[in-house]
C-alpha cells in the first residue's frame, strides 16, 4: 500500500491525509493502518464518492 510507505517517511506525530475512490478501501485502510501501527485520527469520512481517512503517526 503506497500510504504505507509514506506514512515511513513521515516524522513523529505527522498526520497524513488520504483519500481514495476504491469502496473497499472503507474497511482495508483502517485495517491495514492499525496493523502496520499507526493511528486513525477520526472515523473515515465518505465525500460523494471518495473515502477520507486521516491517518497520525505515533510519537
Amino acid at each position: 500500500m503506497f500510504s504505507l510507505e509514506t506514512l515511513q517517511g513521515l516524522p513523529k506525530g505527522a498526520v497524513l491525509e488520504i483519500l481514495a475512490d476504491c469502496p473497499q478501501s472503507f474497511g482495508t485502510v483502517p485495517e491495514e493502518v492499525v496493523r502496520a501501527g499507526y493511528e486513525m485520527v477520526e472515523a473515515p469520512e465518505k465525500i460523494g464518492p471518495t473515502l477520507r481517512f486521516l491517518v497520525r503517526v505515533p510519537e
